[in-house]
């Protein structure tokens, strides 16, 4: 009879330590791990907000920001982990880098959540519509707008001045591009009326604004010889043949605080940095446009990995939420200069004084609106674009280049890639 009872007492010591372990798991935060790709005062408000999800859910969710490097650098290390079956609840990725992960199948899908949260989805409607097609692919949204931007045309209104140019009337196409730099050149040889450089969505958005494209619609075609894009490149290399365009690699940003720039196409995010350093007169508007208005979406969005545990994918929905309410979004436009993703945060007095301050900081929520374009995000995307961009700098640097010949050979080289992915 003892011996029964011992038996009985060791099971029921065991079940209450059980019992206890298991509380104590269940009890434990959930732990969600995000990595992000910027420095600066980027991550410093990120960052913040990180804290302050922390406190708001101590005991129940815990989130972890880990620095990932570049946004190139990003975008390897998650190829690897995804490979490895290591990836990270939540991933800040660059627009054109995220077609290895929806291939691979990667990706939560956010429809399962926000079906599953009315309330959250009564606000979905309040996201800018543009930044939410912009990540809906095959009839399902896999991300959230963060870290994006529109790129605005600077001007330099001191130098329009001296021209006898209007520089409250800035072109708006860019055959008035060309005749604005034309009479900028006049004021001396080291003047110039544009600045074109290397820019991966500046280079897209010339394409597209001469009509022309960089892939097709179903991602199985390179069309960098399409007309429109072969007279994009004929029309710069033009204007570097006659002098009143200049390229730059590697110098821009001395280039363009010189006050010898009539114009230049920059991210929105230039806009406090020009401010800050520029010695003159500085404007902002609308990119120009030839053939039709075509802004690339850039920045980059916040994505959840799909091979997690229910909870801990839970945990990262309540995260990407939070991060993405109006307050966070409207925090995060006003300390970095990226654009807020939500339509009440744009409209919210403390964005609105701004735009009264400055009128070039709302230039971007226009042009969002009025032509705002998806950039390409297939598989191969990067290793594409490497050969455009080397054709791109062949014909901006030999102004003897055959552009049609240029264009045809990076043409076949990127299909050969792709045929290949």
């Amino acid at each position: 009879m003892k011996k029964e009872e011992e038996e009985n007492m060791k099971k029921a010591v065991t079940t209450v330590v059980l019992l206890l372990c298991a509380m104590m798991i269940f009890a434990a935060p959930v732990k969600v791990i995000v990595w992000y790709a910027q420095t600066g005062v980027y991550s410093q408000t990120l960052l913040e907000l990180i804290d302050e999800f922390n406190k708001l859910n101590e005991g129940k969710i815990v989130v972890e920001g880990v620095y990932s490097g570049s946004y190139e650098d990003t975008m390897q290390k998650l190829v690897a982990s995804m490979v490895a079956g290591n990836l990270p609840h939540i991933a800040q990725i660059e627009q054109s880098r995220i077609g290895q992960f929806l291939d691979g199948d990667a990706f939560q899908n956010l429809d399962e959540f926000i079906n599953k949260d009315p309330e959250f989805k009564a606000t979905l409607s309040d996201f800018f519509p543009r930044f939410i097609s912009a990540n809906t692919f095959f009839g399902k949204l896999y991300g959230f707008p963060l870290n994006t931007s529109t790129p605005l045309m600077y001007i330099n209104r001191d130098v329009f001045r001296a021209a006898g140019l209007d520089p409250d009337n800035p072109p708006r196409t860019w055959m008035e591009v060309y005749q604005a730099s034309k009479v900028i050149k006049t004021l001396g040889d080291d003047f110039y009326g544009y600045r074109l450089g290397d820019d991966d969505w500046i280079l897209e958005s010339y394409a597209w604004q001469f009509g022309g494209d960089i892939v097709s619609e179903d991602g199985m075609t390179v069309l960098l010889d399409s007309p429109g894009t072969v007279d994009a490149w004929k029309f710069f290399q033009k204007g570097l043949q006659e002098g009143v365009f200049v390229y730059s690699r590697t110098n821009g940003n001395a280039m363009d605080l010189s006050g010898k720039i009539g114009m230049v196409c920059r991210s929105t995010g230039s806009l406090a940095y020009l401010k800050e350093n520029a010695k003159f007169d500085l404007g902002a508007t609308f990119m120009p446009y030839q053939i039709k208005k075509a802004t690339p979406i850039g920045g980059a969005n916040i994505y959840m990995f799909k091979n997690k545990p229910q909870n801990e994918k839970q945990a990262a929905w309540e995260f990407m939420k939070f991060v993405t309410a109006t307050p966070n979004t409207k925090k995060w436009a006003l300390a970095t200069g990226y654009m807020a993703s939500r339509i009440s945060a744009y409209e919210s007095p403390e964005i609105q004084e701004l735009f009264s301050k400055d009128p070039r900081a709302e230039v971007t929520y226009l042009q969002l609106q009025e032509s705002a374009f998806r950039r390409p995000y297939i598989g191969p995307y990067r290793e594409i674009f490497n050969i455009m961009l080397s054709s791109w700098q062949t014909i901006m640097t030999d102004m003897n280049a055959d552009v049609e010949a240029v264009l045809k050979s990076a043409t076949e080289k990127a299909q050969k890639v792709l045929n290949e992915y």
